[in-house]
């Protein structure tokens, strides 16, 4: 690839890998060693290609302290935005030139966290897998934040989360379904005799949460703050499973989606509908601005999300407003089990 040297008219050659390099190093935290591994370089080799771009392109991409990288410089994030942009692009290529061409192999990858990849996608996915044999998908669970930042940098093809979009975010947010919560206790719990649950009877008892980097997490502390209360929160959990675990073992009670709570497998434990104390969460999903809806993508987003528009999907792909607040109130539930 060429593109203009600074401040001339003057062209250069552009080593891809040498971006693929700067994504590698800001992907792994900085982390050399763990950069040339993913990428399967030495890491004297992946040195020597950041140096190299650093003087191609005259400008210090990464903060260094005693020879360790530890950060970018200001030039650095925009030169790691524009090589994000590239590769991608790149990959667009790909992708549309092997559209004509039968389906024979290729990948989606889905970034989501632990409670939807168990209770809410498994549907989705095995009929997908079975529309497309040739196909490969690969599950990335990971918290909220590490799915935003796979989708950004590419390394994930959409994901399917609880999150805002903000102005500058090189992703997209589609409304998808609405998230209600319950409250799980173990059976014969007090809370179980009380004709409505109320959130000042629920602060009386020991909380098992989200981390704070959850969504959920986010609504259960507001709901509390607006009601002037604090709960005592005693473990935090990714895993809905785990915190369930700890309910039975009768550390406290759970605020947790009522697609985590399956009344055939979790007999020893009671939900109680919670709709009234916590607003529901937003399931989004949540795709690359400016990428490309292959038809590999847009087949599992119709088996996940029918009612989610291929238009509406490309219009918000595009950056086009798409009323996500109004969205948001008109999605339907997500399926799954009922509370109790």
């Amino acid at each position: 690839m060429i593109i203009p040297h600074t401040g001339s008219d003057a062209f250069f050659p552009l080593n891809l890998q040498q971006l693929e390099a700067v994504c590698g190093i800001a992907r792994n935290r900085y982390n050399m060693s763990a950069a040339a591994e993913a990428l399967g370089r030495s890491q004297p080799g992946l040195s020597r290609q950041i140096k190299e771009l650093e003087r191609e392109l005259g400008a210090q991409i990464f903060v260094r302290t005693r020879n360790k990288v530890v950060g970018l410089t200001p030039q650095g994030e925009r030169i790691l935005r524009v090589g994000q942009r590239i590769l991608q692009d790149l990959r667009m290529l790909g992708q549309i030139g092997s559209e004509a061409a039968p389906e024979e192999g290729g990948e989606i990858r889905v970034a989501t966290t632990h409670v939807h990849a168990r209770y809410l996608l498994p549907g989705t996915i095995r009929a997908f897998t079975r529309s497309h044999p040739g196909m490969a998908l690969t599950l990335q669970q990971c918290d909220p934040v590490q799915c935003r930042a796979s989708i950004a940098a590419g390394d994930a093809d959409v994901g399917v989360i609880t999150m805002a979009q903000k102005p500058a975010d090189p992703i997209v947010t589609i409304p998808a379904y609405r998230i209600p919560r319950c409250v799980v206790a173990p059976a014969g719990h007090p809370l179980l005799r009380e004709n409505r649950l109320t959130l000042k009877k629920l602060a009386e008892h020991p909380l098992i949460a989200y981390p704070a980097t959850f969504n959920g997490r986010t609504i259960v502390e507001a709901a509390f703050a607006r009601a002037g209360l604090r709960p005592r929160i005693v473990c935090s959990a990714t895993d809905a499973d785990v915190c369930k675990a700890y309910v039975q073992l009768g550390m406290g009670v759970a605020v947790l989606a009522t697609i985590a709570f399956d009344p055939a497998s979790d007999r020893d434990l009671v939900a109680m509908d919670a709709g009234h104390l916590f607003q529901p969460g937003v399931l989004s999903i949540v795709l690359r601005k400016h990428g490309y809806l292959n038809r590999p993508l847009e087949s599992f987003l119709r088996l996940f999300a029918p009612h989610v528009s291929r238009d509406l999907i490309i219009r918000a792909m595009d950056g086009g407003d798409i009323e996500r607040a109004r969205l948001s109130q008109r999605v339907p539930v997500a399926p799954g089990h009922a509370s109790a």
